[in-house]
C-alpha cells in the first residue's frame, strides 16, 4: 500500500510541476519533468540550432522531500555541475514560484546552466 500512495504522489508532484512550466512553444522550446526514487527535476530542452537532431536537455532546478522536516528542498545547478541547495520550502507550489521568479539569478537567469543556451539559442538572459 505504501508504493501506491507514494507513486500517487509523484504523479502528482510532476502534474503540478507541469502546470507551473507549460510549454509555450512547444516546436522551439520545451520544459521536462522527470522524477527519480528521491527527486523531481525540471529540465529545459531546445532543438538544434540547424533543425536537425536531437534536443538538448539541461536540469535546472531540483525539488527533493525531506519526510523527517516535511519541506521540499529546492536546489540548483551552478556551472560546475553539482546540485547546490538553495531553499525549502512547504509546498511545490511555493517552489515553482521560486523557480519562475528567480530572484537570484540562478535557474534561468545568468547563473544558471541555461545562461549559454539562451544566448546562443536566441532567448534573452532573463
Amino acid at each position: 500500500m505504501q508504493d501506491k500512495r507514494k507513486n500517487t504522489v509523484a504523479e502528482r508532484v510532476v502534474r503540478d510541476l507541469e502546470r507551473a512550466f507549460p510549454n509555450q512553444e512547444p516546436d522551439k522550446h520545451r520544459y521536462i519533468v522527470e522524477a527519480n526514487k528521491y527527486s523531481f527535476y525540471v529540465f529545459d530542452s531546445r532543438p538544434p540550432e540547424g533543425g536537425e537532431g536531437e534536443w538538448t536537455k539541461l536540469a535546472f532546478a531540483k525539488l527533493s522531500y525531506h519526510d523527517g522536516d516535511k519541506v521540499w528542498q529546492l536546489s540548483w545547478m551552478p556551472p560546475q555541475g553539482r546540485w547546490q541547495k538553495y531553499g525549502r520550502y512547504f509546498d511545490v507550489e511555493t517552489a515553482s514560484l521560486v523557480i519562475k521568479g528567480d530572484p537570484m539569478g540562478c535557474f534561468m537567469g545568468k547563473l544558471s546552466p541555461l545562461a549559454n543556451l539562451k544566448k546562443g539559442g536566441g532567448g534573452g538572459e532573463g
